[in-house]
């Protein structure tokens, strides 16, 4: 699989280790204001690695369901690291929503994408709910996101068809996007 970051629609290969380290380098000392400062249109940018790995300053996303069951996958390590599942449930987003949790460094975006955590979501919720994020990092400035291939995992959506997506979502941003595969 080649890693490629995608800018205002143009491919350009690099290297994984290259594009993290540049991600790194260029998110390292900002502050959260000045994140979208030198970002020049919208960047999805693909790598292998840890996502916990990512700068500190990029907010982090992933699925739940609306009952945030939480018990397999990904979710496991989003519940130990950040807790304050039932500050998630009183928020009482439905499919198509996005809780928020606000720690010191970043925001923790939970894209709620189905009701019961043994159905499917569908690409219809996963849009609707990466609306309801992109208007959340608008309104806040949230420049750089951080996030697993959502929905590709036990959910089971196609990475082709959901990375069409978010390009198509954020497109019109200065939205640096990176995508975290083991």
């Amino acid at each position: 699989m080649d890693k490629f970051v995608v800018k205002q629609g143009k491919k350009r290969t690099m290297s994984g280790h290259a594009k993290l380290e540049e991600h790194e380098a260029k998110t390292a000392d900002l502050k959260p204001h000045e994140k979208c400062e030198g970002t020049q249109g919208f960047q999805l940018l693909q790598v292998r690695g840890d996502l916990f790995s990512c700068p500190e300053s990029d907010s982090l996303v992933h699925c739940i369901s609306q009952d945030c069951h939480m018990g397999k996958g990904i979710v496991v390590i989003f519940k130990k690291k950040f807790g304050r599942v039932e500050e998630l449930k009183r928020q009482g987003q439905k499919p198509g929503g996005v809780a928020v949790l606000k720690t010191e460094q970043r925001y923790v975006y939970y894209l709620v994408t189905k009701e019961k955590y043994w159905q499917k979501p569908t690409y219809r919720s996963l849009e609707s709910s990466l609306r309801a994020m992109k208007a959340h990092c608008v309104q806040h400035q949230v420049c750089r996101l951080s996030m697993p291939r959502i929905g590709c995992g036990l959910d089971r959506l196609h990475w082709d068809r959901v990375s069409q997506t978010v390009k198509d979502i954020f497109s019109d941003t200065d939205m640096a996007i990176t995508v975290y595969t083991i």
